[in-house]
């Protein structure tokens, strides 16, 4: 196991303990998982919403006013997101859902990271930077659909082909609702999980941040490992005040160290 102090060993333990004796955990991430990709943080110190207002720039009745301001902005942070490559915490979230500990992944990002490590149950409750939607008649456009209009047209917002309205992509802007079907499944699953490990998120963007108040609710538990406090740390069962990039792997490290343990146990002359 990599440097740590003995308590966040001990956490890590037991974190893995929990994880592997769960029947039904999943994970809820947030902007901290995806910043060790180098992706900007939208809401944290020097993030994006500091330095461009979120009434102006991310809001979608602004928007349909005038997309250019969005688009502009798109322009600055898109490239970021388009190049950015899960990190070890992504590849973690997906090994544990390959040994079939991690039943779901529900995420506040936007960045399809958890999908490129090999995620395959993933709910983004704020929608997909790499989907476009016509705003008119709801025509569905690839990212790379879209980069090939905006290099060909050289002009913001890029327009629909059929009805030359403007393109969106597929992200809640302020203003805007939750998709339907993600924002219900994850309360479904956050009802029924035993134990939910939030790796990278503040807590404090609902409705998202209620999820875990469902788990709790519930009788299940909280495994919060994110770099700063959150509200809910007093009622959580373990939290690690670290890197997700860094605790993540040791979790999945140390429960396929108690899986081995199991293995000998169960069949001694192995």
């Amino acid at each position: 196991m990599a440097i740590l102090k003995l308590t966040e060993r001990k956490k890590v333990h037991h974190a893995a303990e929990l994880l592997l004796n769960s029947s039904n955990a999943i994970a809820l991430t947030g902007a901290g998982i995806s910043t060790e990709s180098g992706i900007p943080d939208f809401r944290g110190e020097g993030g994006i919403w500091t330095r461009y207002k979120p009434e102006i720039y991310g809001n979608i009745k602004n928007f349909i006013r005038d997309p250019t301001k969005f688009w502009k902005l798109a322009e600055k942070v898109a490239p970021k997101l388009f190049s950015a490559e899960p990190n070890p915490g992504h590849y973690a979230l997906a090994e544990l859902e390959d040994m079939d500990i991690i039943k779901a992944v529900i995420t506040q990002n936007i960045d399809e990271l958890h999908q490129k490590a090999g995620s395959v149950i993933v709910y983004e409750v704020h929608g997909n930077i790499n989907r476009f939607t016509c705003f008119g008649c709801r025509a569905s456009y690839t990212k790379d659909q879209v980069m090939r209009k905006l290099k060909k047209e050289k002009h913001y917002p890029p327009l629909c082909d059929m009805c030359s309205a403007p393109l969106k992509p597929s992200v809640v802007l302020f203003g805007e609702s939750l998709p339907t079907f993600e924002i219900y499944q994850s309360q479904a699953l956050a009802e029924k999980t035993d134990v939910m490990l939030i790796a990278g998120s503040s807590l404090s963007v609902d409705p998202v941040a209620d999820l875990p108040l469902y788990t709790l609710s519930n009788g299940g538990k909280l495994i919060i490992v994110n770099d700063a406090p959150t509200h809910l740390d007093e009622r959580a069962e373990i939290v690690i005040n670290h890197k997700t990039g860094k605790i993540l792997p040791l979790i999945v490290e140390e429960i396929k160290r108690l899986q081995t343990i199991q293995n000998e146990e169960q069949d001694p002359s192995n």
